[in-house]
C-alpha cells in the first residue's frame, strides 16, 4: 500500500481507502454484517487505514460496524472520518446544519464508534450558500477545541461548493465525487486543493458501481438502492459512456475498475480515493490499482482526451 499526506493535516493517509456507506445496508442493496466485517479486516490486513463513513449510513450501523471491527486495533494508526447534516433520530430523513444538531450528532457518532475523538469530521453535503457564510465550519472548529474532533472536511457535490469550501482556510479537506464518467473536479478544484494544500477525497470513483461493469441496460436495483431513483437515462447514458471507453482501454489486460480506480490515483491533487466494498473479494480487486498498477500514461491521457472530446460525457451527470 502507498501513502499520501491529506493535505496540511500531516495525516498520512492509504491512497486505496474504504467507503463506508454500502456496509450501512441501506445504500446498495442488501448486505451481511460478516461479510462486511471480513471486508473491513482485509483492508487493514492489506495496508488500508482510512474509513470513510457517515452518521447516516444505515442510520447509524456502518458505524457501529466499524466500532466493532475497531476493537483490538491500534487506533493510533487508524484513520476514522464520519459526517454529520443528515438528521434521522427525528423521522425521516432532513438536511440540519444547526450548531445544537450538530454537537448532539457527533456525541452519537463518538459513541457509536466507541472513540472519543473523529479524526476527521466532515459537513455531509451542504448548501454552496452556508459553505459560503462559514458559520458551519465555525461549529465544528467549537468541536476540535473540546477534542472531540482532529481535523475538519466538507462533502460537496458542485464544483462551485468544492471552490467555496477550499477558499476556508479552516477547511482541511474537501470530499468529491470524481470518476471516468464524471470529471468536473479535475480542472479548478483539483487546482485550488494544491495551492491551498487542502486534502482530496475521492468518492464515486466507479461511479456507484457502473464502472465494474455488471449492469446493463435495463438493470431494476433493489428497493434499499439508492440507485433505484435514478432516471433511467442516466443508466444508459453511462452505458454509452462506457462503450467508449472501451474503445481506448483493453480490457482483457486492464479491468475496467482497475483502469477507473488507477486513472484517479494519476491525479496527485488526490489524497486517497475511496472505493466501496460489502465483501472481501470486492477490496482484494479494488486494491489491485495500488497494488499491482498497469494503467499506461498513454491509455491515462487517451481516457482524458476522449473525455473532454465526446459531448456525451457532459450528458446525465447529477447535481449539475
Amino acid at each position: 500500500m502507498k501513502y499520501r499526506l491529506l493535505g496540511r493535516t500531516g495525516l498520512n493517509v492509504s491512497e486505496m481507502g474504504f467507503g463506508c456507506w454500502a456496509i450501512g445496508g441501506t445504500g446498495y442493496g442488501p448486505t451481511n454484517d460478516e461479510d462486511s466485517l471480513e471486508a473491513l479486516e482485509t483492508a487493514w490486513n492489506h495496508g488500508v487505514n482510512f474509513f470513510d463513513t457517515a452518521d447516516v449510513y444505515g442510520n447509524g450501523h456502518s458505524e457501529n460496524l466499524l466500532a466493532c471491527f475497531l476493537k483490538n486495533k491500534p487506533r493510533d494508526q487508524i484513520i476514522i472520518a464520519t459526517k454529520v447534516g443528515w438528521d434521522f433520530y427525528h423521522g425521516g430523513n432532513r438536511k440540519e446544519f444547526s450548531a445544537e444538531y450538530i454537537h448532539f450528532a457527533c456525541g452519537e457518532s463518538l459513541k457509536r464508534l466507541g472513540v472519543d475523538t473523529v479524526d476527521l469530521y466532515q459537513l455531509h453535503n451542504p448548501s454552496e450558500d452556508l459553505i459560503r457564510q462559514g458559520e458551519i465550519v465555525g461549529i465544528l472548529e467549537d468541536l476540535k477545541k473540546q477534542g472531540k474532533i482532529r481535523f475538519i472536511g466538507i462533502s460537496v457535490h458542485t464544483e462551485s461548493e468544492g471552490l467555496c469550501a477550499i477558499a476556508d482556510e479552516r477547511v482541511d479537506s474537501v470530499q468529491v465525487p470524481f470518476n471516468l464518467l464524471d470529471q468536473r473536479m479535475s480542472t479548478r478544484v483539483f487546482e485550488e486543493s494544491k495551492k491551498k494544500n487542502t486534502g482530496v477525497i475521492v468518492r464515486e470513483p466507479l461511479a456507484c458501481g457502473i464502472l465494474t461493469g455488471k449492469y446493463h441496460a435495463g438493470h431494476m436495483f433493489a428497493k434499499n438502492d439508492h440507485r433505484r431513483r435514478w432516471p433511467r437515462t442516466k443508466l444508459e447514458l453511462d452505458l454509452q459512456k462506457i462503450d467508449l471507453i472501451k474503445t481506448v482501454l483493453s480490457t482483457h489486460r486492464l479491468p475496467l475498475t482497475q483502469a477507473a480506480l488507477e486513472y484517479i490515483l494519476d491525479f496527485d491533487a488526490v489524497s486517497t480515493v475511496i472505493p466501496g466494498a460489502k465483501t472481501k473479494a470486492q477490496v482484494q480487486e479494488n486494491l489491485k490499482a495500488s497494488e499491482d498498477p498497469e494503467l499506461r500514461i498513454e491509455e491515462a491521457s487517451l481516457l482524458r482526451d476522449l473525455y473532454n472530446r465526446k459531448e456525451i460525457f457532459q450528458r446525465g451527470l447529477q447535481h449539475v
